[in-house]
């Protein structure tokens, strides 16, 4: 088959001051805010109709406006606001004349090394936070720099994970992806500490009965249980009995999700868990202050279809620099990062030693001839490629 390159991207930089001409003075901060977006919206789907040869991003900034720094994208992969992490905080970056022009020059060199529209543009605006704080704007790596995708950031974080979960010889290197409760109960029978269930299509009373099963378990054992996507039965199963650590969703539930929701998730006490494959999703991940993320799939896998790319290790070792680093000034803490897709043994050391905390594994355990004997190589794997890091 041959391969068809994509059409150029072009980025535009946008003042959204035209946007706001002639606006009483009664208008919102939210009425305006909800004007901006529309309007760059309007903006890319007309670029879009007119020059169809190309693929369009839209950054609407404030142009001289030295307010907090933030800006709106519209593009092909995803919209929305993005802001700083210290947003919220005294030390908010505040825009200057010549931020858009950091910007624009950082997008488009992230756009030229292969990066998508949504993942140019938030490179971009990490270069201008940078910059606006003193730094290099080569600074994806870093957390108080990186964007935060959506609406102003969360400002009280979910429960965290363990503390030793950031450090070398922890027990819960090996994260097993079961999808039913047979499964979970097999490996925490085998001396995995850590496990999800994800069972997909199930009806309520299977659904119950499947977690039930698990939670039980998991709390004789000892272990961390996490439910996939179910987040209301894990709250209800949780507030009867113990044994439910967490939450994992993806990106589709995380949207499906608003922020009363994230609310009684988070007054519930579960942690939260957000999986992620583009710098976009992370930034989304991110402004909800989980308690861990997910990176991948790191490699192609046979679990789940993918439309991108898998992400690779290099991104991996990215991601956990950035997820490691804190933000002292607003209570970031670091943040463990899972590496998942694709995991074997080899790969699961190279996951532990490139900076994952915790590989999630499913088909190198439910495929296994001996699922013990995997297990072990597993887990002394990770445990290797830990001790590489130092």
């Amino acid at each position: 088959m041959t391969h068809v390159a994509p059409p150029p991207l072009a980025i535009h930089g946008l003042d959204w001051q035209q946007a706001l001409l002639e606006l009483p003075a009664s208008v919102s901060q939210e009425q305006r805010d909800g004007i901006v977006a529309d309007w760059a919206q309007r903006c890319w789907q007309d670029l879009c109709a007119a020059l169809p040869q190309q693929r369009h991003a839209v950054l609407a900034h404030p142009g001289q406006v030295q307010e907090r720094a933030r800006v709106y994208m519209a593009t092909e992969e995803a919209s929305g606001w993005l802001y700083s992490p210290l947003h919220l905080t005294p030390r908010a970056p505040r825009w200057q004349a010549d931020s858009c022009m950091v910007l624009l020059q950082a997008a488009r060199q992230a756009a030229e090394a292969g990066a998508c529209g949504a993942d140019a543009l938030v490179q971009g605006t990490a270069a201008v936070f940078a910059a606006l704080d003193g730094a290099s704007p080569d600074t994806v790596g870093r957390r108080r720099h990186f964007p935060l995708l959506g609406a102003p950031p969360r400002q009280q974080a979910f429960a965290p994970m363990p503390a030793d979960m950031l450090r070398p010889g922890h027990d819960w290197g090996l994260y097993a992806v079961m999808g039913d409760a047979d499964g979970v109960l097999r490996c925490l029978d085998m001396g995995v500490r850590l496990v999800q269930l994800r069972l997909k299509n199930a009806p309520p009373n299977v659904l119950d009965a499947q977690i039930a099963r698990c939670a039980a378990a998991a709390h004789h054992h000892g272990a961390l249980l996490f439910i996939n996507d179910h987040w209301q039965a894990a709250m209800r199963h949780a507030q009867q009995a113990p044994g439910i650590y967490g939450v994992h969703l993806g990106q589709e539930d995380v949207l499906a999700l608003g922020e009363s929701q994230f609310d009684q998730l988070q007054a519930s006490g579960l942690r939260l868990g957000v999986s992620s494959q583009t710098l976009w999703e992370l930034a989304r991940a991110l402004r909800l202050r989980p308690s861990c993320v997910a990176c991948g799939p790191v490699h192609a896998t046979v679990t789940k279809e993918i439309e991108r790319p898998p992400v690779g290790e290099h991104s991996l070792r990215i991601w956990a620099q950035l997820l490691h680093d804190s933000v002292e000034p607003v209570g970031l803490e670091a943040l463990p990062l899972v590496a998942i897709g694709g995991m074997d043994v080899a790969r699961a050391r190279n996951a532990a030693a490139t900076g994952a905390d915790s590989v999630a594994v499913v088909s190198s355990i439910t495929r296994a001839e001996d699922p013990v004997q995997a297990i072990a190589a597993l887990q002394q794997a990770i445990a290797a490629g830990r001790a590489m890091r130092g």
